[in-house]
């Protein structure tokens, strides 16, 4: 969203809740902006950054402190110039100030024109965070008072009294809010910026004469004298809070003289949880509540009065007893000096009356928990407030309880490193070392790199103690144990705290190998700078630190404890390095030097746009590519790297791995394991803009739905991974639905977006502007799913998770069928089925306002790239009537939430999508697959032998008539024929007509022997597996593979090639062959040419000439033959399918060399194991025989 928002001065202006608090820290005269990013505040930082001009125009410093100790000790340094400061932390960042936090809050500068806010984000659903954080009870035992803001409004307002609060009372306050509030965001009301006097370009001068020790320096005897202080303080607090309102009685009738019989205490983000569930449920308004803005200490005066109009008070509240407990001892003492006045109050909340189930204290809150337990609750009692609301009331309940009913499973989607990441190479080296050192110890750290406890690199983190404190946990540990022992650290890590655990290890002697990854950021939270930067968050610049100069500080250049730098990209010398590192005794510095992916990606497309903005086009272009063809799907690419660049495609072969032409970076990552031929890098040439029309030229005029109309609250909810533009959705919508005047809320969950993982938002539009509502969409309450991906979008049904917002009867849905791979299904762990899921949405939403369509295909095709999927979706709903904004209203939404550069791009999107709800589909570039049967496969593969020279002709034909010739008696059906057209194709191409003979005669008496009540399973069996042993790819036929024409006519349209236009590809083959010659095993690199393989696949004579070449496959192709020729009529149903499962064995046979050979040796075993299971009389006329 554009930066000129936080200069707003008037007016509803759409804010996320951590860019409210810097829009509130401007609004109140805010000096300084520290801290350590950490989620879900990390994108406070994002926001200093984007607005470093405007910061830097009013000398309002923000700064990154190294970490969250020294950020709260530059709040006991701002004090003492009367300027008002924030410190910015996550929940576990808290523990790590607190020590400065104590002895600072006992401080007592009196200076009331400053103040200190401690800004905590806590976790309650525990997403992102290691510990079940509750950061009051932390606040509480530092003696800080505690704001608990509750809707958006309050976050930005309540900054500036946070500060008049901290100035005048002497005392740090605690400002906590919680992941969906700083994630979440909203519409509020704004006010002209004041910025402060004293600031970074304005400085004043201090007396140090005037600087009263006693008030400053918290040593005896000076630390109990300000404990004295403290009450006194705290009094002034509760007189400044009652003054300002902060805690708010709501619905109560205090003149009433009759009690009322249910009445809610409640904070912070469950207030609005309390209201929405109450709204939901009919019953805004009916209930009496206290609001509590201050959380610690309690008003207890307050807190009685409530107490004494209710005969129940139920307690919200997420995590632990926090307020429960204090309500509970407010009420203990006052019913012991006056026990009529409260007449038998109850206070419930982590129990309920009844036994019922009271409000949970794991994890978090949203207000369909508070539906299901607060529902049932009302549905005991007989009172005249829900007089005519328990049938509503009901509903509700059992519109949650049934979400809750669902029965299918849906895989998970697991972290993994980022495309071009550069910590996926020394993961990949480490894997290899784990097992060639023996069992080495990993001890795990914060950062990306934590994702080494995920698939594929499980082994690479074994403990976790919290950051910087791997190398502690191996001080642990190292006396008593011989296994080598290695941590992973994070160049930001390494700063904030890690560079004390490395002197530890130093001093002490410990065996164990540092990898300082510098990847120059702070990747995990967003990318914000570190001390080994040039520049700080506001661009200016500064001191780069080097790592190896403060390592080489601490050792006093000692040769015995080695501190190297090295490219972890450069992967053999790399592995050779890192290898001879672990096996060395004592501390060993490795630091892996290679830029994040995602930042090195971002310089490298705004260069690429700047030339194509200057010339129209890109004169070379390199990518990583994959040929379907030499693929065996033995997914060690996958397995070794887990990375979300590569796909599984589907081809008549079978599923395949291809590069995702949308996320890979080509950093060729999957390709340096050399263990498989399909790997090429293409190089692209242009001399001239491409001819194609514009995406913009490809729409037409259609004209507008009539928007959606709605009572109260429209609910939208989207579902994708991260880097499909969620979030962009989600800007459009809130500034779309401002503009048509409705209260908005949203909410989008990042967690860990950009490196694969899930991601969901929630769009909230309301027609009442006074009722408070959550960003959230209750359970079975979304009126529309934007499914950008499937996978995630059915995760919007299922019981196990808290985003289970679809309804059967209420949600539309516009979904995207596309295939979006997991790292479990690339690796082959885990698998699931589009048509399964699709199935799923199509039948817990509404039918009659369903739409789905592949639309990463149509934007692949139109754009050559996925990346607009996001908006074809809006369009589409928008088209379907689905939205309830005007056309004006959207269109001008996209074009002030995309980046101008983009925009053309975005708004043809739109549009097309429009057309694909109007036409039902998009047919602009023919994105229809084509219609594939076996009489136009057998046509197809003869036209392709038929071009052949010299021999073409005859081969064709030839090939035309055995295939023709085997398919007439077998009755298999068109599928199943065309598979045998297609392998006898590639038989022919192998080793000539007569492998396909042979093969095609092998099916033949497999078949003549088969049984049709069974399905023909056992010929089905062979035409496939027949194939996989008899089709070595060895040298000759994978250079055949690597160079067909149809191959590279696939490249071409697949990279836009067009020779016409002066386009030209050429590739370099990123091989590794070897030939047995006199019993030796020649292996080498080699970076081939396409003129070099023809010359290769003319060499069949090679076979003959090396009779030990490629024998084990020779030896195992002979055993499986027999196996085939061996297969009988079995009038035995068991017997037979016991013998179909052993000639399927070879389906467990992929890869090449010593990838393969393993995996054969398994296929025979497996085979001979089952078939001595088989009846006693076959195998013994077997043994005759």
């Amino acid at each position: 969203m554009k930066n000129n928002r936080f200069e707003s001065e008037s007016g509803l202006v759409p804010f996320t809740g951590n860019e409210l608090l810097l829009k509130g820290g401007l609004e109140a005269e805010m000096a300084l902006l520290t801290g350590y990013p950490g989620s879900p505040v990390s994108d406070i930082f994002d926001a200093i950054y984007e607005n470093r001009e405007l910061l830097k125009t009013h000398g309002v410093l923000g700064q990154m402190a190294n970490n969250e100790a020294l950020a709260s000790a530059r709040l006991n340094g701002a004090r003492m110039a009367q300027v008002r400061a924030v410190s910015v932390m996550k929940s576990v960042g808290f523990h790590v100030a607190a020590d400065g936090l104590a002895i600072g809050n006992l401080t007592e500068p009196n200076n009331p024109k400053g103040g200190c806010l401690v800004v905590v984000g806590d976790d309650s659903w525990n997403e992102t965070t290691q510990i079940n954080s509750d950061s009051r009870f932390l606040a509480q035992h530092l003696h800080m008072p505690i704001l608990e803001p509750s809707t958006f409004q309050e976050i930005k307002d309540w900054m500036d009294l946070g500060f008049e609060i901290s100035g005048a009372c002497n005392l740090y306050v605690a400002y906590i809010i919680t992941t969906n509030q700083a994630d979440g965001g909203g519409s509020v009301r704004v006010k002209k910026n004041r910025y402060p006097t004293v600031n970074f370009l304005e400085k004043t001068e201090l007396s140090s004469s005037k600087i009263k020790v006693k008030d400053f320096v918290m040593i005896p005897p000076h630390t109990s004298q300000k404990e004295a202080t403290l009450a006194g303080r705290f009094e002034k607090l509760l007189e400044i809070v009652q003054e300002k309102g902060l805690n708010r009685l709501i619905n109560l009738d205090e003149s009433s003289k009759s009690r009322a019989a249910v009445g809610f205490i409640t904070s912070g983000g469950s207030y609005s949880y309390l209201e929405h569930a109450l709204f939901e449920m009919g019953l805004n308004g009916k209930f009496p509540i206290l609001k509590l803005g201050l959380t610690h200490p309690l008003d207890s005066t307050l807190v009685e009065k409530f107490l004494s109009h209710c005969e129940t008070v139920i307690v919200i509240e997420e995590k632990r007893p926090f307020l429960e407990d204090q309500v509970r001892a407010i009420l203990q003492k006052a019913a012991q000096s006056d026990s009529t006045r409260f007449n038998g109050t109850k206070v419930f909340g982590k129990s309920f009356p009844q036994s019922l189930p009271g409000i949970p204290e794991v994890r978090g809150l949203n207000p369909s928990l508070l539906i299901d337990r607060l529902g049932a609750f009302f549905l005991t009692l007989d009172l005249p407030q829900l007089k005519g609301h328990k049938p509503r009331i009901q509903e509700e309940v059992d519109i949650v309880r049934e979400t809750g009913s669902s029965k299918f499973s849906i895989p998970i989607r697991t972290p993994t490193f980022c495309p071009g990441c550069p910590h996926r190479d020394s993961s990949t080296v480490s894997l290899k070392i784990k097992k060639e050192l023996g069992d080495v110890i990993f001890h795990g750290e914060s950062g990306c790199h934590s994702m080494l406890q995920f698939a594929p690199n499980e082994g690479l983190m074994q403990n976790y103690s919290g950051m910087g404190l791997g190398g502690g946990t191996g001080a642990g540990i190292d006396p008593y144990i011989k296994n080598k022992q290695v941590v992973f650290l994070g160049d930001s890590t390494f700063f904030h705290s890690g560079m004390v655990a490395v002197s530890d290890s130093i001093k002490n002697g410990q065996d164990i190998t540092y990898v300082i990854l510098d990847n120059k950021t702070t990747a995990m939270t967003g990318h914000q700078p570190t001390p080994g930067n040039d520049f700080d968050i506001l661009g200016r610049k500064t001191f780069a630190q080097k790592i190896e100069d403060i390592i080489r500080g601490m050792t006093g250049g000692s040769s015995d404890i080695p501190v190297i730098r090295a490219n972890p990209e450069d992967r053999e010398p790399y592995a050779k390095l890192l290898k001879e590192m672990v096996a060395r005794k004592g501390v060993k510095i490795v630091i892996a030097d290679k830029e994040c992916g995602i930042t090195f990606q971002r310089r490298l497309k705004k260069e690429k746009k700047a030339v194509l903005k200057a010339k129209g086009f890109v004169e070379k272009e390199e990518f990583i590519n994959i040929t379907p063809e030499a693929c065996e799907y033995c997914l060690e690419c996958t397995n070794a790297t887990g990375c979300p660049g590569l796909t599984v495609e589907e081809t008549e072969l079978g599923p395949k791995i291809a590069t995702d032409l949308s996320s890979c970076v080509s950093d060729g990552a999957c390709a340096k394991g050399k263990v498989c031929p399909s790997f090429e890098k293409i190089s692209i040439t242009r001399i001239r803009p491409r001819k194609a029309k514009s995406p913009s030229e490809l729409t037409k005029p259609i004209s507008a739905p009539q928007p959606r109309n709605f009572d109260g609250v429209y609910y939208i909810s989207t579902f994708a991974v991260g880097g499909m533009g969620a979030g962009v959705i989600s800007a459009i919508l809130v500034r779309a639905g401002l503009e048509e005047g409705y209260q908005v809320h949203f909410l989008d969950k990042k967690g860990l977006a950009i490196r694969n993982g899930g991601v969901f938002g929630h769009i909230v539009f309301s027609k009442n502007k006074e009722q408070i509502l959550s960003p959230l969409v209750p359970y079975g309450k979304a009126d529309l799913i934007l499914g950008i991906d499937i996978l995630e979008t059915a995760r919007g049904l299922d019981s196990s998770h808290n985003m289970r917002v679809a309804g059967a009867e209420r949600t539309a849905a516009v979904v995207n069928t596309h295939k979006t791979e997991t790292v479990l299904s690339l690796m082959g762990r885990d698998k699931f089925d589009t048509a399964e899921l699709e199935k799923i949405i199509r039948g817990g939403t509404r039918s009659g306002d369903y739409l789905s369509q592949d639309f990463s295909q149509v934007s692949q095709k139109v754009f050559g790239t996925k990346l607009y999927v996001n908006i074809l979706l809006l369009g589409a709903a928008f088209q379907k009537g689905l939205l309830p904004v005007s056309l004006k209203n959207i269109l001008g939404a996209v074009e002030n939430s995309v980046p101008k550069q983009d925009l053309d791009e975005n708004l043809a999107a739109f549009h097309i999508g429009r057309q694909i709800a109007a036409e039902g589909g998009f047919h602009g570039l023919g994105t229809s697959a084509k219609k594939r049967d076996y009489a136009a496969t057998l046509d197809e593969k003869a036209a392709i032998l038929e071009r052949k020279l010299f021999t073409g002709r005859a081969a064709a034909k030839k090939y035309r008539e055995i295939v023709e010739q085997a398919v007439r008696w077998m009755d298999l059906g068109s599928a199943w024929n065309e598979k045998i057209a297609v392998r006898a194709h590639e038989l022919v191409q192998y080793g000539g007509v007569t492998a396909a003979e042979k093969y095609l005669s092998m099916i033949w008496e497999t078949y003549r022997k088969d049984r049709k009540d069974l399905g023909f399973a056992a010929t089905k069996t062979v035409i496939e597996n027949l194939f996989r042993v008899m089709a070595i790819k060895d040298e000759v036929y994978v250079a055949h593979l690597l160079t067909t024409r149809e191959k590279i006519a696939r490249d071409m349209e697949r990279y836009g090639v067009d020779p016409a236009n002066g386009d030209r590809i050429s590739y370099t083959h990123l091989n590794r062959p070897q030939f047995t010659v006199l019993g030796f095993d020649l292996e080498f690199n080699l970076n081939a040419r396409n003129w070099m393989l023809r010359i290769i696949k003319h060499c069949a004579f090679l076979r003959a000439l090396l009779p030990g070449w490629h024998r084990r496959e020779n030896e195992f192709r002979d055993w499986y033959s027999g196996l085939v020729k061996n297969f009988n009529y079995f009038e035995d149903s068991a017997d037979y399918k016991t013998y179909v499962e052993a000639m399927k064995a070879p389906e467990q046979v992929s890869g090449y060399r010593q990838i393969r050979y393993p995996k054969m040796e398994w296929a025979r075993s497996r085979a001979e194991q089952i078939l001595k299971t088989m009846n006693a009389d076959y195998l013994e006329m077997e043994r005759v025989k």
